[in-house]
C-alpha cells in the first residue's frame, strides 16, 4: 500500500503511519424546497470543506457546540449519509460513492454507538436478538457460534448473561448503552463513531462507559470518532482534537497542544466554560471569554470568517475573507486571521 503523508491533522513525527480514515474537502449540503413542487431555493452547508486524518488505535473528537455540524461529519464518514463533495479513504480504499452492495461490505469495519441508548435499541426485541441482527444481517457462522458470539459481546461490555432474555425497558441507560456498544462490537470493526455517548447518561455513569471505551479500545485495536460538546470528556479520551464552526473546522491537532495553547478564539471560548474545580486543572484553562449573538444558521453563513459576528477580536478583514488553515508549532492547524502569513492586522480588533 502506497504510504499517505498526511496533510491536514497529521504529525510529522507519526507519518510512517497510514491513517485509517482520510477525509479531504468534504461536503455535505442539504437541500432547502419551498411551495407545491418543492422547488429548491437554497442550502444548508452542514458540513463544508473538511479535511481529517485519523489514525489506527487513535481517538480523533470533534468538539463544538449544538449545530457545529459533528454529528453530521461523524455520518457522512460512516457512510450513512452520501458526501456532497468531497473523498474520503478507509484503510486505503476510496468510499466516497459505494453502491448498496459495498456499503454492505463496509458496515463490517465502520459501525456507530449513537447518543441516545434508548431509542437506538428496538424496544420490542430482547438483548440476545439486538445483538444477534447483525450477526445474522452478515451471515455469521451457524446458531451456535452466534449464541456463542453474543455471549462474548457481553462479558466485553461488563453485562451479566442473564441479561440476554431482557427488553430495554427493564434496563438502565448505562446498561442500554453498554448493549449499544457491544451491538457496535459484533462484526469486529476497525473504526467506530462514538456520537455523544455519554451525553444522555448520568454523570455518575458517564465515567464508567469512558472507561469501558477506552479499555476495549486497548484491548481491541479500535479507532474512535469521539463526538461530545463536553471537553471535559475530550482531555481524558483524545488524542487529536477537531474544533467545529457552522459546518467548518477552525481547529485542529493533539489534545494536548490545543488544551494548553488554545489559538483561535472560539476554541478559547469553549475551553474557558469548563467547570472545575482542580487547582491545576484551573491554571490551564484561560479567562473566561463571553461569546455574544447566537450562532448563525448554517443556511445563512455570514461572509468571511463564519465565526466573526461573536468573535471578541474580530478585525475588519474577518469580514470579508475567509481565512485559511496555518500550521503553527505543535502539530497544530488553525484557520484564523491572527494567525494568517503577513500578519493582516494582527491582534489589532476591528472597528465597531
Amino acid at each position: 500500500m502506497t504510504q499517505h503523508t498526511p496533510t491536514a491533522a497529521g504529525e510529522p513525527g507519526r507519518s510512517q503511519v497510514e491513517p485509517l480514515v482520510v477525509a479531504r474537502g468534504v461536503k455535505k449540503y442539504f437541500p432547502i424546497t419551498r411551495g407545491l413542487f418543492r422547488q429548491q431555493v437554497g442550502v444548508v452547508k452542514a458540513v463544508d470543506s473538511v479535511d481529517i486524518d485519523i489514525r489506527p488505535g487513535e481517538t480523533f473528537a470533534l468538539v463544538g457546540e449544538s449545530g457545529s455540524g459533528k454529528t453530521t461529519l461523524g455520518k457522512v464518514l460512516a457512510r450513512l449519509y452520501e458526501p456532497t463533495g468531497g473523498t474520503i479513504l478507509f484503510d486505503g480504499q476510496d468510499i466516497t460513492r459505494l453502491h448498496e452492495g459495498e456499503l454492505r461490505r463496509l458496515r463490517r469495519q465502520i459501525q456507530v454507538v449513537f447518543q441516545d441508548p434508548t431509542s437506538s435499541l428496538n424496544p420490542r426485541r430482547r438483548v440476545k436478538e439486538i445483538l444477534e441482527d447483525p450477526l445474522v444481517i452478515h451471515g455469521f457462522g451457524d446458531a451456535r457460534q452466534r449464541a456463542q458470539r453474543v455471549q462474548e459481546l457481553l462479558d466485553l461490555v461488563e453485562l451479566p448473561r442473564e441479561f440476554l432474555y431482557r427488553y430495554p425497558s427493564h434496563l438502565s441507560g448505562g446498561q442500554k448503552q453498554r448493549v449499544g456498544i457491544a451491538r457496535a462490537l459484533a462484526l469486529e470493526p476497525k473504526f467506530i463513531v462514538l456520537d455523544e455517548p455519554t451525553s444522555a447518561l448520568d454523570v455518575s455513569v458517564q465515567a464508567k462507559i469512558v472507561a469501558l471505551l477506552k479499555r476495549l479500545q486497548t484491548q481491541l485495536g479500535l479507532t474512535y470518532l469521539f463526538i461530545t460538546h463536553d471537553l471535559s470528556l475530550v482531555r481524558n479520551m483524545a488524542d487529536h482534537v477537531g474544533v467545529m464552526y457552522l459546518g467548518r473546522l477552525v481547529e485542529q491537532g493533539p489534545a494536548r497542544r490545543i488544551f494548553e495553547r488554545p489559538e483561535h478564539p472560539y476554541t478559547n471560548a469553549l475551553l474557558s466554560c469548563i467547570p472545575t474545580v482542580d487547582e491545576e486543572e484551573l491554571a490551564l484553562i484561560p479567562e473566561k471569554i463571553p461569546l455574544t449573538g447566537e450562532t448563525p444558521s448554517p443556511a445563512r453563513v455570514p461572509a468571511g470568517c463564519p465565526f466573526h459576528p461573536r468573535c471578541p477580536k474580530v478585525m475588519d478583514v474577518c469580514r470579508h475573507i475567509p481565512p485559511s488553515f496555518v500550521a503553527l508549532d505543535g502539530n497544530l492547524r488553525v484557520s484564523c486571521h491572527l494567525h494568517s502569513e503577513g500578519d493582516p492586522g494582527r491582534g489589532v480588533p476591528a472597528a465597531s
